[in-house]
Parts: structure tokens; C-alpha cells; sequence
């Protein structure tokens, strides 16, 4: 998450909108569980 906010940072130095800054965090996130959900415990599809 913090290298997402970095590059964002790095990129666009007067950005300061929390919102701007940190979606491609989230989006980093978001990708970084549904690997871990599917590749590294298995679970996908077994919600109940």
C-alpha cells in the first residue's frame, strides 16, 4: 500500500485529495487478497 501511495506521490507531487491518492492503493490491496485467497489458502468458491 505504502509503494502504491509513493508512486502516486512520485507521479503527481501536488496531489494531496486522500481519495486521488489512495484508489490505487486500495487497488493494490485488493488484488494482493484475492491472490492470496484463491492461490495461497484455497478458497475459492467455499464461502458458505
Amino acid at each position: 500500500m505504502t509503494a502504491a501511495v509513493r508512486k502516486v506521490f512520485a507521479e503527481k507531487p501536488a496531489e494531496f485529495d486522500p481519495r486521488k491518492y489512495l484508489g490505487p492503493a486500495r487497488d493494490n490491496m485488493k488484488k494482493l487478497y484475492i491472490h492470496k485467497i484463491v492461490n495461497v489458502l484455497g478458497s475459492d468458491g467455499k464461502a458458505c
